[in-house]
């Protein structure tokens, strides 16, 4: 079933709506692409205004996507809901007043890089291609997490891993795609990692999408150093920064 085969017509020009006023920077790649795929939903302002924020929520994951002004509205609709709501990413500038919002709700800081000249990124190192769902069912040694996410990204596009001998260790693909940008999700197993796995994977993801006129973006949060090092390591700069709110009940579920 396509993720928006239970979506109504007028739900469908909302959708469209909301995606065709944000603008599409780095910033809004995840809560953009989501809009443009229909594969989510959204919680709007009070009698369903327009104007002020709202929360883009991902089909079947745990994330919401914080637009424009926050209001207490908004997390009353999250009461409640099951599974509870995980994560809200949210522009620095409305840190303050979420953080109001949110009491009890822990935080972190992220910073939003893309490359100013992404076709000079080096070409992968190691050999490379991109999976198949045959592919994927042969990997016996998968976490059962990654697992489920790479079958779900399969699901939408295409997934670049790279290979140690005939064994697939590190893997990337677009979680959210937009008109002109990517968000790149890179995943290595833990035996193979800082071994430029990563980097051949995501290497060979990014040849292929700019090929499609899309630029990658790189978000990491303040506290993973590794990922803020790669980043900086093959010229991916800074553009913008973002705050996570991780919610507690959701964590005390998944422990």
């Amino acid at each position: 079933m396509s993720p928006d085969a239970n979506q109504t017509p007028n739900q469908h020009a909302l959708l469209q709506e909301l995606a065709s006023s944000l603008p599409d920077l780095p910033r809004w790649v995840a809560p953009r692409g989501l809009l443009l795929e229909r594969r989510c939903e959204v919680v709007l302002g009070p009698e369903g205004k327009r104007n002020a924020g709202y929360l883009v929520l991902e089909q079947d994951g745990p994330e919401a996507f914080a637009v424009h002004r926050p209001v207490a509205y908004l997390v009353k609709q999250l009461d409640g809901a099951s599974p509870p709501t995980g994560s809200i990413l949210a522009p620095i500038e409305s840190a303050e007043a979420w953080r109001a919002l949110l009491p009890g709700w822990s935080e972190q800081a992220a910073v939003v890089h893309v490359h100013p000249t992404p076709a000079n990124l080096p070409k992968p190192a190691h050999p490379t291609r991109f999976l198949t769902l045959a592919d994927l069912e042969g990997l016996e040694d998968l976490p059962a997490r990654l697992a489920h996410d790479l079958r779900r990204a399969l699901g939408r596009g295409p997934v670049a891993a790279a290979f140690e001998g005939a064994r697939a260790v590190a893997f990337c693909h677009a979680a959210y795609v937009t008109e002109s940008w990517f968000d790149l999700s890179i995943d290595t197993l833990d035996e193979f990692r800082r071994r430029g796995y990563a980097t051949s994977a995501a290497g060979h993801l990014i040849h292929h999408m700019l090929g499609q006129g899309k630029r990658p973006v790189w978000g990491a949060l303040d506290a993973d150093v590794a990922s803020l090092s790669m980043a900086k390591k093959y010229g991916f700069r800074a553009v913008d920064r973002l705050v996570v709110f991780s919610n507690p009940a959701a964590e005390r579920r998944a422990q």
